[in-house]
This record gives structure tokens, sequence and C-alpha cells, in this order.
């Protein structure tokens, strides 16, 4: 049996919400990326809007998470300060400076290192 996501009340919870999201940002700093390459005069603006996404996401989960034991929420607000670089970058763009490039992937070297840095809990052997 299908499930009617228009009457799941699940889909606006902060979860969904943080999953969507997180799939918006990551379309826009992908597609801005792209035509900024092409040299489309919106494209700064897509990436910049994409990287703001990015920030408040990654600001807002941070401030949620804090009561975390320390480990995870210090992944947090790494993972708020990799998404900084992303502004930098969209300003970079802005500046119409090919330096944007470096902090693009400083970003995404940080944020691969933090998803394997994760919640580990393992259930030990009983």
């Amino acid at each position: 049996m299908k499930k009617n996501i228009g009457n799941n009340p699940d889909i606006y919870t902060g979860s969904a919400l943080h999953t969507v999201l997180i799939a918006v940002f990551a379309v826009l700093l992908v597609a801005g990326a792209v035509l900024y390459m092409f040299d489309i005069p919106f494209a700064e603006y897509v990436f910049a809007l994409g990287a703001v996404l990015a920030i408040v996401q990654s600001f807002v989960y941070a401030l949620q998470n804090r009561t975390d034991d320390r480990r995870i929420a210090r992944l947090h607000r790494l993972n708020f300060v990799a998404t900084l670089f992303l502004g930098v970058a969209a300003w970079l763009m802005f500046m119409r400076n090919t330096s944007w490039v470096p902090f693009v992937l400083i970003y995404a070297v940080i944020v691969f290192f933090l998803s394997f840095r994760g919640n580990n809990s393992r259930q030990s052997p009983k």
C-alpha cells in the first residue's frame, strides 16, 4: 500500500525539511558552478543562493545538536566552518576570480571527511 505524502505529518518535521534543504542547496551549488564555467551571467547568483542555504542549514543544524555529546557537536561546528568556505567561493565568483575552485574543493574534502566521522553508535556484542 502506497503512502500518501500529502497527508503524512512526518514530511513537515525537521528531519524531512533538513533532507530537502540539503538536496536544494546541493543542486543550486552544482548548477551554479556548471553555469559559471559556461559564463552564464546569473551563475554567481545561483551558486550564492546555494551557499547561503548551506550556511544557514549547517548553522541551524549545529545549534539544534549542541546538546549532543561533545564529539558530535564539534563535528557539526566543523561542518558549519566548512560551509563558510562556500561563502568565500561565492564572493570570489562575484569578483570574477578563479580562486573560488580551491575553496569549493576544500569544502568538499572536509564534508567528505566528516561523512565518515558521523555518529558511529555501534552496539556492543552481548
